[in-house]
């Protein structure tokens, strides 16, 4: 019988609910969107000012929430955009980045969402 990859089946990372606006990047333009959740492996975004993203697209996500972590952009890869009707779109990245302050301010995050609950 084939393994169920639908969903949470899917997911390797724990997710976590997180609703802060965050600083995009890509090739010569900012824009901001806000986090829906975030795990080790990726966000999910809202899409609120229909900024065109692709998937494939490689995009840095700015975070500066001093009650998580200090400041520090990581750097992502568009692997979804979620087009609801009448709603705003919602981007789904992967974490690309392998520098190491990226990975320590991820960390920091995903440790303090961790503590709230």
């Amino acid at each position: 019988m084939p393994e169920d990859t639908s969903g949470a089946e899917r997911r390797q990372n724990e997710r976590f609910e997180l609703l802060v606006q965050v600083g995009l990047r890509r090739s010569d333009h900012s824009d901001v969107c806000s986090v829906i959740n975030i795990s080790a492996g990726g966000v999910l975004l809202r899409n609120d000012r229909n900024v065109t993203l692709a998937v494939g697209e490689h995009i840095r996500v700015q975070f500066d929430a001093p009650e998580l972590a200090a400041a520090f952009s990581i750097d992502a890869k568009v692997i979804r955009v979620i087009s609801p009707s009448g709603k705003a779109e919602a981007v789904a990245a992967m974490w690309t980045s392998s520098d190491a302050a990226a990975s320590t301010g991820l960390a920091q995050v995903l440790w303090s969402l961790s503590q709230r609950r």
